[in-house]
């Protein structure tokens, strides 16, 4: 499933950890969203976030239908925004796969980043960003001091970067072993 675009990307990464929580930032379509639902463990949960509702966004690609068993939510809101962020910060706190496709403006991701490093960890997350190859991304990917690997090549054209947030050192981590190393 890896190589191909980032939708199968996304999808296969979600297979291999099988998170609890999975964490989509800019719904926009649903795409990404729909990608991350197929092989999303029936016992985990997606929540997505966007500053507009997923049913106002022209050509769209969810359903209604998609929501309906609870597995699935859209929040309306900034995570840049630090108040907006503190109040989701114990969700945020427990995700341990983070898809950030925000908007790509050089403010969000910084400010987003910034607030997501700050939060006590008690396991790994895995961090996908979207478009690190975008010029407003570049300095950004760039500067993330974390273990990250350059995915472009079997995910986005626009590039896509993974990097893993961990708890500090001497912190007990709960082991997040991709489902094909068990």
């Amino acid at each position: 499933m890896h190589p191909g675009e980032h939708y199968r990307l996304l999808a296969s990464l979600v297979e291999d950890l099988q998170p609890d929580l999975a964490v989509e930032i800019g719904t926009f379509t649903g795409l990404s969203a729909l990608a991350i639902l197929s092989t999303l463990p029936l016992r985990s949960r997606l929540l997505s976030y966007d500053i507009v509702p997923w049913n106002t966004v022209p050509e769209h690609a969810l359903r209604e239908g998609d929501f309906r068993d609870g597995r699935f939510e859209q929040r309306i809101g900034n995570l840049a925004d630090p108040n907006y962020f503190h109040q989701n910060a114990v969700l945020l706190q427990s995700a341990s796969f983070i898809f950030v496709d925000g908007p790509k403006d050089g403010e969000f991701e910084p400010k987003f980043f910034e607030l997501l490093r700050a939060l006590p960890r008690t396991q790994p997350c895995w961090l996908i960003f979207d478009d690190i190859r975008l010029w407003k991304m570049l300095g950004f990917w760039r500067n993330i001091s974390l273990t990250k690997f350059d995915a472009t090549s079997v995910g986005h054209w626009s590039g896509t970067g993974i990097c893993l947030l961990t708890p500090p050192v001497g912190k007990p981590a709960t082991p997040m072993t991709p489902r094909s190393a068990r």
